[in-house]
């Protein structure tokens, strides 16, 4: 690996889900020298590449965060939950669980109106069919030329089929073979992050290609500790790697790629963040800005679970640990069409949990596996699960530091399902699934498991704050918007003076 020399345009800190895209794309000014600073290793994992074998990989210290944890959450009871992440090139794109959905369109109009002008659903649409490969081929709403391939779940069978069926029916909604476009409700299979059964990160599309470019280096294991500020212009990062602590100049922008729960943190340790809670921690204010770590959000997931006499599920398929190393490489190496070719979910459906909403509310997932007593393990018999999460919550939590530098890990507060219309929802979604659940075709020997039978609303929704955890879907802890809660505008990054960017996936 080539050190980097002491001075770049841009410094991204991190090289994951955003900051692949954000390097490669500014690397095509070859006038321009860019430097990502990765707190992870390459991606030399095998599992990675196979789309299930993310389960293989998403407890190895060496590709994932695994220490951080949420401070008790209150309105679960006292809940403390993992917080696993990725570590290494690619992000949590190269250990997610592969389903392809870009978002309920009415969610980036809902940012237009906030004022984050382009963001709309209409002005981001090129960017999407830009950014992608689409097994339809370029059309009105896919593109079929760029480097993000995307292709239909390989692995389809008569349980799923079935699910699609009831989904549809018993919520009234259509059957919908494209989640990505500008319809998103109805009942069908999934899109996938993948192509000929093998996962597509942005690692992997972005940054190698990139990297061919001289004027591009990667430093991997290189933890970003503080953004060095000229009073209110970032002039550089400081970061440690092999126990010594390095220094780079930058200048044009240090952009932050560094995910909801880390970017926070930087920014709060080098001094920008609401200012009583730096001087607590006797770091130097260098911008009193109240909204960096707050409004943090995420999709609460909870679900109903079911034991089948279908064969159709991971647990018949590569039942054994023995099966999911012979016969799971056997259906992944010869037709690529096997179990081992899904990702975290098979099918799904979006839908409104009150016929008067504008849109849909909920999404379901489809889970053709029935998790053991360990949790990435399997059940000794066949089942399925219905998980889902509200789209858009409106529960918010903070990410504040407990220490002043970026070796203590913050305070997380997600307040999932604290507000009365998260729990109202949570409820509803659930009655939803279990009518689904009960509607699936008698043949399959179905039978509900958890949660029991005849629960009030309120049994029921004391039963999803017991049973709930988090969709790893962390967000909203650097916003944009141009109130006093938000922090970043798209003005503001790339311009002639700017301080620091908080990067996007935007292409």
């Amino acid at each position: 690996m080539t050190m980097p020399s002491q001075e770049y345009d841009y410094v991204i800190v991190g090289g994951g889900s955003a900051g692949a895209i954000i390097a490669a794309r500014l690397a095509e000014d070859r006038e321009s020298r860019v430097l990502v600073l990765e707190a992870g290793p390459e991606n030399t994992s095998y599992w990675s590449r196979v789309p299930l074998g993310f389960a293989k990989i998403l407890f190895n210290p060496r590709f994932m965060w695994l220490d951080w944890k949420t401070q008790p959450d209150e309105s679960l009871g006292g809940t403390v939950y993992e917080l696993p992440h990725g570590k290494l090139l690619g992000g949590s794109s190269a250990i997610n669980g592969l389903v392809h959905v870009r978002g309920n369109p009415g969610d980036y109009d809902e940012w237009g109106r906030a004022e984050a002008t382009g963001w709309n659903y209409e002005s981001l649409l090129p960017y999407f069919k830009k950014s992608e490969h689409d097994h339809r081929g370029e059309t009105e709403f896919h593109g079929g030329n760029g480097p993000f391939k995307v292709e239909r779940a390989r692995w389809q069978n008569p349980l799923a089929d079935s699910f699609i069926d009831a989904a549809s029916s018993q919520l009234g909604i259509p059957k919908n073979d494209d989640f990505n476009r500008n319809r998103i409700e109805g009942a069908g299979y999934w899109d996938l992050a993948t192509w000929n059964g093998t996962r597509t990160s942005t690692d992997i599309v972005y940054l190698k290609p990139a990297r061919k470019q001289p004027n591009l280096h990667v430093v991997t294991e290189a933890l970003v500790t503080s953004v060095d500020f000229d009073g209110k212009r970032a002039k550089g990062v400081t970061y440690r790697r092999d126990g010594r602590e390095l220094h780079v100049a930058v200048r044009r922008d240090v952009i932050l790629s560094a995910g909801a729960l880390h970017t926070p943190q930087l920014l709060q340790v080098s001094g920008i963040g609401p200012g009583a809670l730096l001087q607590k921690h006797g770091i130097a204010v260098v911008h009193d800005l109240p909204g960096v770590g707050e409004n943090l959000m995420d999709h609460v997931q909870y679900g109903a679970k079911f034991r089948t006499t279908s064969p159709h599920t991971f647990n018949k398929q590569v039942g054994s640990m023995l099966m999911q190393g012979l016969q799971g490489i056997r259906h992944y190496l010869l037709p690529r069409n096997g179990p081992l070719n899904i990702g975290a979910s098979l099918a799904g459906a979006f839908f409104r949990t009150r016929p008067e909403l504008p849109e849909s509310d909920i999404q379901l997932h489809f889970l053709p596996f029935m998790p053991g007593d360990k949790g990435w393990d399997l059940a000794d018999f066949s089942g399925f699960r219905l998980g889902m999460y509200q789209g858009r919550p409106f529960s918010r939590g903070y990410a504040r530091i407990s220490g002043r530098t970026v070796d203590a890990q913050p305070d997380f507060v997600f307040n999932h399902l604290s507000h009365e219309e998260d729990a109202a929802v949570a409820v509803a979604g659930m009655r939803a699934a279990m009518k689904v659940g009960a509607a699936m075709p008698s043949e399959f020997g179905i039978e509900q498991i958890d949660p029991g039978p005849n629960l009030s609303n309120d049994e029921l929704l004391a039963w999803i704050k017991a049973n709930s955890g988090t969709a790893f879907h962390f967000a909203g802890t650097a916003r944009m918007g141009t109130d006093d809660m938000s922090w970043w505008t798209r003005p503001l990054c790339g311009s002639a003076g700017s301080t620091v960017c908080e990067s996007s996936t935007h292409p």
